[in-house]
């Protein structure tokens, strides 16, 4: 995939050596593919959950009617 975008954005030394070691521990061979990782994939966590949630709502509407 072609990355035509640049995106910067500040952080203090702390912030950097987390952001390093959390790459570091999930595989990641960059920072930037991490970064990339974490916030195109939260928003499909957060939507998974959501469809889970709204299955254990119509589960439990069905089991009590």
């Amino acid at each position: 995939m072609v990355k035509n975008y640049l995106i910067k954005f500040l952080v203090d030394e702390i912030q950097f050596e987390r952001i390093k070691l959390n790459a570091s521990a999930k595989g990641h061979k960059t920072i930037s593919s991490y970064l990339r990782d974490v916030t195109m994939n939260k928003d499909r966590k957060i939507e998974t959950m959501i469809v889970e949630i709204h299955n254990e709502v119509v589960k439990n509407g069905r089991a009590r009617a």
